[in-house]
């Protein structure tokens, strides 16, 4: 009789809101307060133990918050309006900008959880960008990357201000448009 290897357990019921309720906190603290994580667990309603147990770094809170905005972003790409997904996109990136300061000197860019994550988000957009240029709603010479470096440079770019990001986003998208 061979070994069995035991059956990963589901998470329980108040263990799977807690996480639940730690990533949706979590991704408004990091909007707004940087990356206090005991904000995070008073918001979430949970003891800090109870954010350790299920994030036992700031780095695993950041990437898993990261991964699950990227799976949204991915879902989003699916109906197919570019607007719509740059607008969620730009909020996305406000959504991480205050962990990214704090954790800077622990992340690593190329590391392959990032590598992948962009990978997902380049993906997503250009199949939006194809949709767009084949319905004639975009410009043929804009590309996926040139979407992306909006996007950053909306963000992080020199002079960014997050208050004026949404306008000029729109001015941008205005002039994706076929001449």
């Amino acid at each position: 009789m061979g070994e069995e290897t035991p059956k990963a357990r589901k998470p329980r019921a108040d263990q799977a809101r807690n996480r639940e309720r730690l990533l949706a906190a979590a991704g408004e603290v990091f909007r707004s307060d940087g990356a206090s994580l005991e904000a995070v667990a008073r918001k979430a309603g949970v003891g800090i133990g109870t954010l350790y147990r299920h994030f036992p770094t700031r780095e695993a809170l950041f990437q898993a918050v990261y991964a699950r905005e990227v799976e949204a972003l991915e879902a989003l790409a699916g109906t197919g309006d570019l607007t719509v997904w740059m607008r969620a996109a730009l909020e996305m990136v406000a959504t991480k900008k205050g962990m990214v300061t704090a954790l800077a000197p622990a992340l690593d860019k190329d590391a392959p959880f990032f590598t992948e994550q962009s990978a997902r988000l380049v993906a997503a957009v250009a199949a939006l960008r194809d949709r767009a240029v084949a319905a004639g709603q975009v410009r043929a010479e804009v590309e996926a990357d040139d979407l992306m470096r909006v996007l950053l440079g909306l963000s992080y770019g020199p002079g960014a201000d997050a208050s004026r990001a949404g306008l000029l986003l729109d001015v941008f998208l205005d002039g994706l448009r076929p001449r």
